[in-house]
């Protein structure tokens, strides 16, 4: 199981919801010392004026015994059994509290000897400094096992020294300091949540500029623009500016390749045409003769090479200036509606009737001239044959889209089929045409890692399906 998620967001979540739980704990705990010390603060504040009025009051009567002036049993000391409670102890007797009537003075415990009370020789030290007048704090229980909180004073009196002591019940600190600590409590969680929510807003604001980036870079992979806008924080600029003049190396890069290939095919698009009829249609007879058999297969061997250079530096091209065909997106119902609508203008002398189906937010992932060069000589090559109508399909089918073409002519057979793939290769020389224009279609959508076959039609002519990538 993985700790540290692997997000941003989710890094910054939590490391921001530990620092909130750290702080608020801790924040928790140093309040509740300091509430902790005032409360006995304010007990001890109680006790040590009981303590040093008593001390003030003890004396010895005329039989020299222990006695105070003063009645110093005010609430809460004259509750018996309530924890609060005072003596004085001396040498030979000693005076308790009204709420210890009826009972004996409780054995004294030993009192705090402080932070430095486990050092050699200071213990002493320290006990010695009682008689300064300081009461002491100590922690012991009463008769009946309750725990009480005391403060001790060692008093002089004439030339003896007797202990005054006073006590307090812990339920009179851990009461006030619970009542205290509750809404404390509940204050810090609410305070907590809130910090929470404002910690996930705040790494949602912070983030935003990295999902808009992403989206950026997704509609320039989709073909939806070009260049990823510059306004961003400053923090991100920099890395944008980088990404936008990388695109725009890459797109000058790929229409220099395009220019170039354009170049080559179109140069070598007629010679090889020329050729390849000149190779079909050699004369007979006489004229047969002079024309030497080494020489016709030195034009094939020619044709040959010719095409495997076209071949070869447009696949080149494309695969290296594309790299992929995500990055283009065409919109298949606008295309072939443009390219109906000029193969109509084209062979309008026939009236041929065109009918077109297709989404209108059905797109391919490839050039959008590259998609009018593949629909048109398709769509020219069935008008060619048609009769009345060329319908024209797009459906998409598990990330693809598949474009069907058909006419209503006399169809191919089945043997026939795999010729007119060929290039140079015609079935009827009375029609207008070289024989390129099926292989280029072909080449085109092979290299956009698509596919393209012939087949009968269902009206009986000849159906040519197109399979591309469907644009994301």
């Amino acid at each position: 199981m993985r700790l540290i998620p692997r997000s941003l967001a989710g890094r910054l979540r939590l490391a921001a919801v530990v620092a909130i739980v750290a702080a608020l704990l801790l924040a928790g705990i140093a309040i509740a010392l300091i509430l902790q010390r005032f409360v006995i603060g304010q007990i001890d504040q109680r006790l040590d004026s009981q303590i040093f009025a008593i001390a003030a009051a003890v004396q010895r009567d005329g039989n020299g015994r222990l006695t105070v002036t003063t009645a110093l049993n005010g609430p809460p000391f004259d509750r018996p059994g309530s924890g609060w409670a005072w003596q004085v102890v001396g040498p030979d007797g000693e005076i308790v509290s009204a709420s210890l009537a009826g009972h004996a003075a409780m054995q004294l415990p030993p009192v705090h000897s402080g932070r430095f009370g486990n050092l050699p020789g200071l213990p002493e030290w320290f006990g010695a400094l009682r008689s300064l007048g300081h009461p002491r704090s100590a922690d012991g229980g009463d008769a009946d096992g309750q725990p009480l909180h005391w403060r001790i004073l060692d008093v002089p009196i004439r030339a003896e020294t007797v202990t005054v002591a006073a006590t307090a019940p812990y339920r009179a600190i851990y009461g006030p300091l619970r009542d205290a600590l509750l809404p404390l409590a509940l204050a810090l969680a609410v305070l907590g949540f809130l910090l929470v929510g404002a910690m996930l807003a705040q790494v949602r604001l912070g983030l935003r500029p990295l999902t808009n980036l992403r989206a950026g870079l997704a509609d320039i992979r989709a073909g939806r623009r070009s260049a990823i806008s510059t306004d961003q924080p400053s923090e991100i600029l920099p890395l944008v500016e980088e990404v936008n003049s990388l695109l725009a190396d890459n797109a000058e890069g790929l229409a220099r390749a395009r220019r170039h290939v354009a170049n080559l095919a179109h140069g070598l698009k007629t010679p090889l045409a020329a050729l390849g009829l000149a190779l079909e249609k050699r004369p007979a007879g006489a004229m047969a003769r002079a024309v030497a058999v080494p020489s016709l297969d030195a034009m094939r061997d020619q044709l040959e090479l010719m095409e495997r250079l076209i071949r070869h530096h447009l696949a080149r091209a494309r695969a290296a200036a594309l790299a992929g065909p995500a990055r283009a997106s065409t919109n298949v119902a606008a295309r072939l509606s443009d390219l109906t609508g000029m193969m109509a203008n084209i062979h309008r002398e026939r009236g041929l009737a065109f009918d077109v189906s297709a989404a209108p937010d059905v797109a391919v992932a490839i050039e959008t001239q590259d998609f009018d060069e593949i629909l048109g000589n398709l769509l020219d090559n069935a008008c060619k044959w048609a009769r009345l109508r060329v319908t024209v399909s797009a459906n998409t089918d598990d990330g693809r889209v598949v474009i069907d073409i058909d006419d209503d002519g006399l169809g191919l057979d089945a043997t026939a089929m795999p010729e007119v793939m060929r290039p140079g290769h015609r079935i009827d020389e009375a029609t207008p045409g070289h024989g390129f224009g099926l292989p280029i279609a072909a080449e085109l959508v092979e290299l956009y890692g698509g596919s393209l076959g012939l087949s009968r039609a269902p009206a009986g002519g000849l159906r040519a399906r197109v399979v591309l990538p469907r644009s994301r």
